[in-house]
């Protein structure tokens, strides 16, 4: 008899841990698993929180001349007026009058993000168009000083066209990036 009780208190036992203590031992041991993923988003906050403030103090030891370079290097708006000014000011010092600028913000096109598959730019860019007339010498200078601006710039084409006179017009066109 004592064979028997004993026999049928450890079939009831295995009966209940598979019926009730099993499921609740899978569902403690996923919760555990969730933990365990959980401190370690945290971790890695804590650890991108530190790489923030160490950042954050470079940045405010950064002299203000040098956050004032890297900002025109890419700077974080469109401003083509002063865009414009700028060339009109290196073009100046050659004796270059530029006429017709052109600005077309190349905003997203439907084919790029296509392309993109859903990976975001930080950054867009804005196309320039400008002409103007000149004798090749000075337009050599005013590309070399374009070319030694701190502004981030892409020519895209260049044409021109001759006279008898040694006097061209420069038909420029150039990409520039701006931070979104």
């Amino acid at each position: 008899m004592k064979n028997s009780t004993a026999f049928i208190l450890l079939l009831v036992s295995v009966g209940l841990f598979y019926t009730f203590i099993s499921p609740h031992y899978e569902k403690v041991d996923v919760l555990k698993k969730q933990s365990d993923q959980y401190k370690n988003i945290l971790g890695n906050v804590a650890e991108l929180t530190k790489i923030r403030q160490d950042l954050d103090v470079k940045y405010q030891n950064t002299p203000a001349t040098e956050i004032a370079r890297l900002e025109k290097i890419v700077p974080d708006n469109v401003d083509t007026v002063n865009l414009a000014m700028n060339f009109d000011a290196i073009a100046a010092r050659y004796g270059i009058s530029i006429k017709s600028i052109r600005t077309v913000d190349n905003k997203d096109d439907a084919g790029t993000s296509i392309m993109q598959s859903g990976q975001q730019k930080s950054y867009d860019t804005v196309t320039v168009s400008f002409s103007f007339i000149t004798t090749y010498q000075n337009f050599r200078k005013f590309m070399q000083d374009v070319e030694q601006s701190l502004r981030i710039i892409d020519v895209k084409s260049l044409a021109f066209k001759t006279s008898e006179s040694g006097i061209y017009e420069f038909q420029i066109t150039i990409e520039t990036y701006w931070l979104k």
